[in-house]
């Protein structure tokens, strides 16, 4: 097996994490070149690795497996262009139907309306997806899609706390969240969120101990500028994609982000940092626990994404800003962004907020 690669090393070189490969052998279409009798290792050909790049290309078109199966026994042209004729196809027959949408609800543009009044609305589309990760048995991650606020949470503890702290943190935080004044508002949401999960932790002995990571963003109309405001507590972080270039506005609150500060570790450094998962600020673990808050303003079109460290420790910024620059909707784009972080590795939760403004 001198010339063959083993399953990790071919994972790392194709892309494909070693769940997937596994998926992947059981529907017969990127069998193993060998398998150690004894240990049950599995080895692929350097050969091999153009049809996993194949694979990996189909799949992100969305092609079922089904198909892809019969494709890489005989590769046709004529398929390609007729899975591309389809993906024009349902593309327009949707713009058809969001505008018939559109016309029946009597706006003038589609979108999310954030605020009524003489000034003109601000719109927006957003998606979402979460992911359990091939190492967990549970997710302790949660989101909320609730216009003009979104928010992801990582839950904290053994299990049921971290779910339950991620939860009862995100349903707390958006029915106390009034809109405005935003950055008063936001920090009040997050004292009544903390001080809920804080609370329950104390009467309740099986979540002691349990805690969870909050980042929240608010999109509020301003013209000529969209203003946001920006909350978060913990190493869940939002971006801002605009004009090619990928923006944190959240600072981790962690024992790896302080030592970066302190010039003894480098952002290249931070994912495998033995310290990485190590907080130094997270909601529920004190009766009050004050986030950071900022108001950044966008003129023009953007992309904001919102996620847990389940996708920012297994992709870096180029790779985030590829997919965040790539077609799709924003829904489309959360689940891309999924299937990155399981690509990579995939192991932890991880949820994936995008809003299109």
């Amino acid at each position: 097996m001198e010339d063959l690669l083993p399953i990790g090393e071919f994972a790392a070189r194709s892309g494909l994490s070693a769940r997937v490969l596994r998926g992947y052998a059981a529907a017969g279409m990127l069998v193993p070149a060998a398998v150690d009798s004894r240990s049950g290792y599995r080895y692929y050909a350097p050969g091999q690795l153009r049809l996993a790049r194949l694979i990996l290309l189909l799949r992100q078109a969305r092609v079922p497996l089904s198909e892809i199966a019969i494709f890489i026994r005989h590769p046709d042209p004529g398929t390609l262009r007729r899975w591309e004729g389809e993906l024009h196809l349902e593309a327009r027959n949707r713009r058809q139907a969001l505008a018939a949408a559109r016309d029946h609800l009597g706006l003038a543009a589609f979108g999310l309306a954030l605020h009524e009044g003489d000034d003109a609305l601000t719109t927006q589309t957003a998606g979402s997806a979460t992911d359990q990760g091939t190492a967990r048995t549970t997710n302790q991650d949660a989101l909320v899609v609730s216009p003009p606020l979104f928010a992801v949470a990582d839950g904290l503890g053994q299990t049921p706390g971290g779910e339950t702290a991620s939860r009862l943190a995100l349903d707390t935080l958006r029915a106390a969240f009034t809109g405005e004044p935003a950055a008063e508002a936001l920090a009040a949401a997050f004292r009544q969120a903390g001080r809920a999960v804080w609370e329950r932790a104390s009467t309740d002995p099986s979540l002691h101990g349990m805690g969870t990571t909050l980042t929240a963003v608010a999109v509020l109309q301003t013209q000529p500028q969209t203003r946001l405001a920006v909350a978060s507590i913990g190493d869940s972080r939002a971006y801002l994609f605009q004009d090619g270039q990928l923006r944190q506005l959240t600072r981790d609150h962690s024992v790896v982000q302080s030592l970066i500060e302190a010039g003894q570790v480098t952002d290249d450094q931070w994912r495998t940092h033995p310290d990485r998962s190590l907080l130094t600020r997270a909601l529920g673990i004190a009766p009050v626990v004050e986030p950071d808050i900022t108001l950044p303003e966008v003129t023009g079109n953007a992309r904001l994404l919102l996620c847990t460290d389940g996708l920012t420790a297994q992709a870096d910024h180029a790779e985030i800003a590829a997919i965040l620059s790539g077609p799709g909707d924003p829904g489309q784009v959360a689940s891309d962004l999924i299937e990155l972080a399981n690509n990579n590795g995939g192991a932890d939760n991880a949820a994936v907020i995008v809003i299109d403004i």
